[in-house]
C-alpha cells in the first residue's frame, strides 16, 4: 500500500486550535467533542456531523446520523450558511418540529413510562432531503449509502462509502472507541415481543444496537468515523468487543432481575434471546422464601398500613383514590380508628398521586428522609421516571437512621436508593414479632428492582444498591422485607444476599469496560448534569433564577464549566460559570435569565465541559412563558 500524506487544516475553536488531520487523500477529520468529517472533490466539500466554525467552511451537503442536539449543533453553522443537510427520515419529527414536542412534554413529562431520552433540539433545523435504509446519496461520484442502525436512537443511520480505495462508515454514535458505548441509558427502551414497556425496558434496545453493529460488520468497512470518539481503524475487533461486552452486561442483569417475578421466566427469556441469541444460557435469580404477611400489616394496591392494637393506622405511600375509599371503609366499620401518619417510599407516581389528599382527608403528617422530601414536595422541579405532578405540603423531614416510637412499634427511618435515587425505607418492629423493612419498590424476591436506568440507579460503594445490600446485611436478626408491589412478606439467605452482590460487582466491572469515562455512573446516571428546577413558569420580560447542578462521580477532583444558552428565547445574564468539587461531591451554579419570548414553551440549555469531558446542550430547563 502506498503512503499518503497527511495535510494539516487549523480551525479556531473555542479559544483553541483544532487540527484537522488527513486520513486519506479525500477525507479530512476534526476531533472535537462532535467530530467533523469531511469529504473533498477538488474544491467541492461535503461533511459529515458537521465543523467547528463554518466560517471558514464551505461545503455543500451534511450528512447527520441522527436527530440529538448534543450532536446537530455542530451542523446548525453550515446549515445556516446554505449547507443542504440530509438526516434519517425515522428521525424526521425530532429534527423538523421539536416544538411539538416540548409543547406535549410540559405534561408528558408526568406519569412517563416512554423513558426516552429529552436531549430533542431548542429550534428545528432545515433539512432537504430524509433518507432511508438501502437509499444512497449521491454526491459529485461519491455515493454513500444509507444503512438503518438503530440502537442509540432509534431511527439512526449510518453512511457507508468507499474513499481512496478504502471503505469508510459515518456511524454516528453507534459504537465509541475500542468497543465502548458513550451512555447506556439511552438505549433504554420498550420491548413489545416480552410486552415490556419502556419504563421496565433496561438499554432495550441492545438487541437493536447488537443487529446493527451485526449488519455494518458484514460491510466489511475499512475505518469507522463515529460522531463521538477516536476513528477506529480495527472496526471487526471494537465492533466484537462491543457485542460481547453488551452481551455479558445484559447476561448479567437478568440474573438479578426482579422482573423475573413480576413478569415470569418466559417473557425474561424472550428479552434475553433479542440480545443473547436464541440459544443463549439465560440465569435467572430463583425465588427467595415469601410468605402472607402477618395481620398488623394491611394491604392495598401498592400501600401497606401498619394497624396498631388500638386500632389506629400509619400509612406507608398512597398512590390512588382506592387506598384512601378502603381505609375510610375500615374506619366505617370500627377495624380503624384513626391515621396517625403516612411515610412515603419514593418519588414514583403510583407511591405519591394521593400522599396530599390522604394527608388531607386523614389529617395527618407525611414522613420522608431529607435526601428526597423536595423532589416530594417539588415534584415540577426535577425530570425523571414515573413523576407525579401533585406536591406534598410540609413533610416531616427525617434523618437517616432516625427512630420513631409508635403506639407499640419502633419505626426506623432509612434513605434507601434502591429503585430510584431518591428512595427510602421503614425498619418496623412490633414487640418479639420478627421485623419488617419496608423497602418500597427495591427488592422482588427474584431480585432488583433495578429495570429503568433513568432512575438514577448509582453503582458507587455509599449509595445504590450497593449501600441498600450494606442496609441488609447489617441487620443482627432475622427479618422480612415488603416490596409493595409483592402480596407477601420474603427474606434473602446469607447466600442469596452474597449473590446479589457478586453479580451486581460483576456488573460494575463490565459497565467499566463498556463505559468510556473514569467512573461509570456518568453512563448510567443522566443526571450527573441537571437544571434545578427542570420545569417553570415565568412571565415575558421577567427574569428568574436557574441552577445548574453538578455530581462530580470521578475519582479526582475535577473543574466543571457551564455555559448555558438561551436559543433566541432568553437572555442568559450570566455566563461561563465554572466550579470545582471533589471525588464524589455535588454542587451548584446559579444562573439567571430573562424571557424575550413573548408566549409558549421552550427551553433553555447548557455546556457541561471538564478535562477530558465535554457535552455540548447537555442539560435542559423547560420554561413555559406566559
Amino acid at each position: 500500500m502506498k503512503p499518503f500524506v497527511v495535510c494539516i487544516a487549523l480551525f479556531a475553536f473555542q479559544s483553541a486550535v483544532v487540527r484537522a488531520e488527513s486520513l486519506l487523500p479525500h477525507l479530512e477529520f476534526i476531533p472535537g467533542p462532535i467530530n467533523g468529517a469531511i469529504v473533498t472533490n477538488g474544491d467541492a466539500r461535503l461533511v459529515v456531523y458537521g465543523v467547528p466554525d463554518s466560517s471558514k467552511i464551505a461545503a455543500e451537503r451534511v450528512l447527520l446520523t441522527h436527530h440529538r442536539r448534543d450532536v446537530i449543533w455542530l451542523a446548525r453553522g453550515l446549515v445556516g450558511n446554505g449547507t443542504k443537510a440530509i438526516a434519517p427520515d425515522a428521525e424526521r419529527a425530532s429534527i423538523e418540529s421539536p416544538q411539538k414536542f416540548w409543547d406535549t412534554f410540559t405534561t408528558a413529562r408526568f406519569h412517563d413510562y416512554a423513558q426516552q431520552s429529552t436531549k430533542i433540539l431548542a429550534v428545528p433545523l432545515a433539512v432537504s432531503r430524509w433518507v432511508k435504509d438501502g437509499e444512497t446519496v449521491a454526491w459529485r461520484g461519491h455515493k454513500f449509502h444509507v444503512l438503518a442502525t438503530p440502537g442509540y436512537t432509534r431511527g439512526a443511520v449510518t453512511y457507508l462509502t468507499e474513499l481512496d480505495g478504502k471503505k469508510v462508515a459515518f456511524t454516528g454514535d453507534l459504537i465509541y472507541g475500542d468497543g465502548k458505548l458513550f451512555d447506556l441509558y439511552s438505549f433504554q427502551d420498550a420491548i413489545p415481543e416480552a410486552n415490556v414497556r419502556g419504563y421496565h425496558g433496561y438499554a432495550g434496545r441492545l438487541a437493536a444496537l447488537v443487529a446493527s453493529l451485526s449488519k455494518l460488520a458484514a460491510a466489511n468497512p475499512d475505518m469507522l468515523i463515529p460522531a463521538r470518539g477516536p476513528v477506529i481503524r480495527n472496526p471487526r475487533d471494537a465492533i466484537e468487543k462491543l457485542i460481547r461486552r453488551v452481551r455479558k452486561l445484559y447476561r448479567n442483569y437478568l440474573s438479578t432481575n426482579a422482573l423475573h417475578w413480576y413478569f415470569k421466566e418466559e417473557r425474561m427469556r424472550t428479552c434475553g434471546r433479542r440480545v443473547l441469541g436464541k440459544d443463549a444460557d439465560i440465569e435467572l435469580m430463583p425465588y427467595s422464601l415469601h410468605q402472607k404477611a402477618p395481620d398488623w400489616v394491611y394491604e392495598q394496591a401498592t400501600s401497606r398500613m401498619l394497624i396498631s392494637d388500638d386500632g389506629h393506622g400509619f400509612l406507608l405511600d398512597c398512590g390512588y383514590q382506592r387506598v384512601i375509599d378502603a381505609i375510610k371503609k375500615l374506619m366505617q366499620t370500627g377495624l380503624v380508628k384513626k391515621v396517625d401518619g403516612i411515610f412515603v417510599t419514593h418519588h414514583h407516581d403510583d407511591h405519591t398521586d394521593m400522599v396530599q389528599a390522604a394527608a388531607e382527608e386523614f389529617k395527618c403528617p407525611v414522613y420522608a428522609t431529607a435526601e428526597y422530601s423536595d423532589i416530594l414536595e417539588n415534584p415540577a422541579a426535577y425530570h425523571i421516571a414515573a413523576m407525579t405532578p401533585k406536591p406534598i405540603k410540609n413533610i416531616k423531614v427525617m434523618k437517616d437512621g432516625q427512630t420513631m416510637k409508635w403506639k407499640e412499634f419502633e419505626l426506623t427511618f432509612h434513605y434507601y436508593p434502591g429503585q430510584t435515587y431518591y428512595h427510602g425505607g421503614l425498619f418496623v418492629k412490633k414487640g418479639s414479632e420478627r421485623p419488617i423493612f419496608f423497602i418500597g419498590d427495591s427488592f422482588a424476591p427474584s431480585g432488583m428492582d433495578d429495570y429503568c436506568l433513568l432512575n438514577r440507579n448509582l453503582v458507587h460503594e455509599d449509595n445504590g444498591y450497593l449501600l441498600c445490600l450494606k442496609k441488609l446485611r447489617q441487620i443482627q436478626q432475622d427479618f422480612w422485607l415488603v416490596n409493595e408491589h409483592v402480596p407477601f412478606v420474603f427474606s434473602f439467605t446469607k447466600k442469596e444476599l452474597d449473590y446479589l452482590e457478586s453479580r451486581y460487582r460483576e456488573r460494575k466491572k463490565t459497565l467499566q469496560e463498556l463505559l468510556p469515562w473514569d467512573d461509570p455512573n456518568y453512563g448510567i446516571d443522566e443526571q450527573w448534569a441537571v437544571f434545578y428546577p427542570y420545569g417553570m413558569t415565568m412571565k415575558s420580560g421577567a427574569s428568574a433564577e436557574l441552577e445548574v447542578r453538578l455530581t462530580n462521580h470521578s475519582p479526582v477532583k475535577r473543574t466543571f464549566a457551564v455555559t448555558p444558552h438561551g436559543h433566541g428565547r432568553f437572555k442568559i445574564l450570566q455566563r461561563n460559570k465554572r466550579i470545582t468539587l471533589e471525588p464524589r461531591e455535588s454542587g451548584s451554579i446559579k444562573l439567571k435569565i430573562t424571557a424575550l419570548a413573548k408566549g409558549g414553551n421552550a427551553i433553555v440549555t447548557a455546556d457541561i465541559s471538564s478535562d477530558g469531558m465535554e457535552f455540548r446542550e447537555w442539560a435542559e430547563s423547560l420554561v413555559t412563558v406566559e
